[in-house]
């Protein structure tokens, strides 16, 4: 990861807050949006490739640290990467050039957070997110304020992906707040997609978020936030 960017918003902002115990009474809250193309749903015999595109905006008032982003699918929308060009490189491999799985890439996207919320100047962090299928999970390659690589775990309907400690916390004792996550998902080869509709219930589909937090460095008021919205289907 490069932490040149890190190191020196934090030489700039640490001093005037660290040791500093902060008070977490604003409730954590998330915004949940997307939408799902095409909205013609296909069936379990004939599944159909869905692009898929997600935002998650997190309240930034509430100044909480990500731990996780988990997505939940109803039972009409099947997520495999069954039958695709899975991505086998190393975390290492893909921060230093991504293309190395250019044959797997399934979308973009952007994040941004704030580095060291709880002082009166936060330096705010910007990235560029790449998607890329791996084996039972998608990857998603961060690049620019810091570079990562973050795991999305498939489990049956849902898709965990796990923000990993150094974005967490760039530096020992100063964290990040995720401020917003957005990416569109979409990857076919062949009959296999990665994203595909299998039915339609009331003309829609219910897709789930939840947002869960770890103390930075105090308990925040709540563990987790969830939120969910309809994408229309027919």
């Amino acid at each position: 990861m490069r932490k040149s960017f890190l190191v020196a918003s934090v030489a700039t902002i640490a001093l005037g807050t660290a040791g500093v115990a902060f008070a977490q009474d604003t409730a954590p809250s998330i915004e949940a949006t997307g939408s799902g193309s095409p909205s013609k749903a296909g069936t379990k015999s004939k599944p159909k490739a869905t692009t898929f595109k997600l935002n998650v905006k997190n309240n930034a008032a509430a100044k909480t640290t990500a731990k996780s982003i988990k997505i939940t699918f109803p039972s009409t929308i099947k997520v495999s990467t069954k039958g695709l060009n899975q991505c086998t490189a190393s975390d290492d491999e893909l921060i230093s050039d991504p293309t190395v799985c250019k044959s797997s890439y399934a979308g973009s996207g952007k994040a941004s957070a704030n580095l060291n919320p709880f002082s009166t100047t936060p330096a705010p962090l910007s990235f560029s997110v790449q998607p890329i299928v791996g084996k039972n999970e998608i990857l998603f390659v961060l690049s620019g304020s810091a570079d990562a690589v973050l795991h999305g775990k498939i489990k049956g309907s849902s898709l965990t992906i796990e923000i990993t400690p150094t974005l967490q916390q760039p530096v020992p004792g100063t964290y990040s707040a995720l401020n917003e996550l957005s990416a569109t998902i979409k990857a076919k080869k062949g009959k296999n997609a990665l994203i595909s509709s299998v039915g339609c219930k009331s003309k829609k589909h219910t897709i789930g978020a939840e947002v869960a937090y770890v103390p930075n460095p105090n308990p925040p008021a709540a563990s987790s936030a969830k939120d969910d919205f309809d994408i229309k289907c027919s």
